[in-house]
């Protein structure tokens, strides 16, 4: 899969929620989209961007990898199967845009119910301009089990009067007042499987930890690495039983 090509887009849009995969119902009406604009991307450049705009988003040069996982509240790329080659290799331009009612809705929406109508909106370029038709099954699948290192954990506990925040990107993650299923969760993305905690670790925790991001090998250790050598925690392979999206059908769209 062409990670590294979506870090930014997925580490800013993707894994919003820990809640369970499932089409979400937000509390109000879904939102649509008043315009949809797909051209296929035949260029040689090997960049590719994401603009938010206060009517809508602009993608260019960008694969369908990255709407897979912002259609749906995954937490891994691994909960999406069954999409065709091309997924990872054709690259398209697309705009989205909304008429100034809707997007004055959806600028006013928070928390939750703003993450729920993002995945309607990014399913609705799927299923409109790519014809996606899926269905959600649970399967045995492949994740990771994080775990406390033989030497013990490197993490300092939280101040009670301090608040919490976060930051991560690619190849990095600044955290206060975190807990360790916050931790796998998060990193479910980057590790490329869900991420179960199975530390223990019941209090709320600051620290950084840095890695180096897909695709660039001299960039830093590993994210096993990183996490064993920076916080005393290990990733150690498992299956369990997961809720994954099984796309039935995608096709190429027509250009306009």
């Amino acid at each position: 899969m062409a990670r590294p090509l979506l870090a930014s887009f997925v580490a800013f849009l993707a894994f919003t929620s820990p809640s369970a995969l499932a089409q979400s119902e937000a509390t109000s009406k879904p939102l649509t989209w008043d315009v949809i604009s797909v051209k296929p991307n035949r260029s040689l450049d090997t960049s590719s961007s994401m603009r938010m705009k206060a009517d809508g988003v602009e993608l260019r040069n960008m694969t369908l990898h990255a709407l897979f996982i912002n259609a749906f509240t995954v937490r891994s790329e691994s909960q999406v199967l069954g999409y065709p080659a091309w997924v990872n290799t054709d690259h398209f331009d697309i705009q989205a845009k909304m008429d100034a009612d809707t997007a004055a809705t959806y600028r006013a929406l928070k928390g939750q119910e703003s993450n729920e109508q993002w995945h309607d909106l990014v399913r609705q370029i799927l299923e409109e301009r790519f014809g996606l038709k899926y269905h959600t099954e649970q399967r045995e699948l492949p994740v990771y089990q994080l775990v406390v290192a033989r030497k013990g954990p490197r993490l300092k506990e939280s101040a009670p009067e301090q608040n919490g925040t976060s930051s991560i990107g690619p190849g990095k993650l600044k955290a206060s007042h975190y807990t360790m299923s916050s931790l796998a969760f998060s990193l479910s993305g980057p590790a490329g499987r869900v991420i179960l905690d199975k530390t223990g670790l019941s209090g709320e925790y600051d620290f950084e930890l840095a890695w180096a991001p897909d695709g660039q090998p001299d960039g830093g250790p590993s994210i096993f690495s990183a996490l064993q050598d920076q916080l005393g925690l290990k990733l150690e392979p498992a299956k369990a039983p997961l809720d994954v999206v099984v796309i039935d059908h995608l096709e190429r769209p027509s250009e306009n």
